[in-house]
């Protein structure tokens, strides 16, 4: 047509098909992150091994965003329970540019290039899954945490959910609670709690041979179990009901992508001290201190 000849016109189609193009290339280009975290949180490890599972379709930068700060006790919240000792407090200091992504404070927060927040551990790893089937390079995608099976990702998600309350809230009830039969008692569930969730494994991990969300929801506390030995003296045991417990933890620690996130045992060890001695006012602290579970975080704590 006379149109289609006009050189103008020709411009406008040239101009889409380069608009088209751009918005192609800004579609397959990897996204990338900011990562508010700590190198001693365990909630913010999910995350961690989230985007270290999927690293080669979802880039991040760490921002080191919690630290400590010791001062006397002052605070409403201090949650005080019998058989503590006389000490100066630990407290958590937060960096402005979290409170700015999250005024909660909370990590793992991770950042989008749109400003867009997303908080909450087990929230994220599955953020980090999505933006990695949206993004990833099929060619070099890792494998999915959450089954694309709707029957089974529920279980994971379910899976997920009971890992948090049953397998890691308890290792703070043993730390944080200064009453030995309370901590026992946490410890004996623990052991059989960890004995159902290997025995329920539908292969090397929870959903297969290939890690999950389940799995990733615990790892973070079952590689630092250590702690509970090395101030409590309690020993999770590789014989009998525990035997695919650590057969599953030995699976999981051998994955580089899990292996490369392991924060140093000595330097944690003095951190977790901290909770040991009823020294942490932090957050999941003082929930602990005041009778609840960790999980059960509230807005003053």
């Amino acid at each position: 047509s006379p149109f289609s000849r006009c050189p103008f016109a020709r411009g406008a189609r040239t101009s889409q098909r380069r608009r088209a193009r751009a918005r192609a290339r800004a579609a397959m280009a990897p996204p990338h992150l900011t990562y508010y975290s700590a190198w001693f949180c365990p909630f913010a490890h999910r995350a961690t091994v989230a985007l270290s599972h999927h690293a080669s379709s979802v880039a991040h930068t760490w921002v080191e965003s919690l630290g400590w700060e010791r001062r006397a006790s002052e605070d409403a919240n201090s949650r005080e329970q019998g058989g503590e000792p006389e000490h100066e407090n630990w407290y958590h200091w937060k960096s402005p540019e979290l409170l700015a992504a999250n005024p909660e404070g909370l990590i793992p927060t991770l950042v989008d290039e749109q400003g867009r927040a997303v908080h909450e551990s087990l929230i994220t790893v599955e953020y980090v899954d999505e933006l990695a089937k949206l993004h990833g390079d099929p060619s070099t995608l890792a494998t999915p945490l959450l089954p694309g099976d709707p029957a089974e990702r529920a279980r994971c998600r379910l899976a997920a959910d009971w890992v948090n309350r049953n397998l890691c809230s308890p290792y703070y009830r043993m730390l944080v609670r200064t009453d030995p039969t309370e901590r026992r008692e946490a410890f004996d569930g623990l052991r059989r709690d960890l004995a159902v969730f290997a025995k329920e494994r539908k292969g090397t991990f929870y959903c297969g041979d290939t890690l999950s969300a389940a799995d990733v929801a615990l790892l973070p506390w079952a590689c630092r179990f250590y702690v509970l030995e090395h101030y409590r003296g309690f020993v999770i045991e590789d014989e009998g009901d525990l035997k695919g417990y650590h057969e599953w933890l030995r699976a999981a620690l051998a994955l580089p992508q899990v292996a490369s996130t392991l924060p140093d045992k000595q330097k944690y060890l003095k951190h977790i001290g901290r909770y040991a001695d009823a020294s942490a006012r932090s957050k999941v602290a003082n929930a602990v201190r005041s009778g609840r579970a960790a999980h059960d975080l509230q807005r003053d704590d």
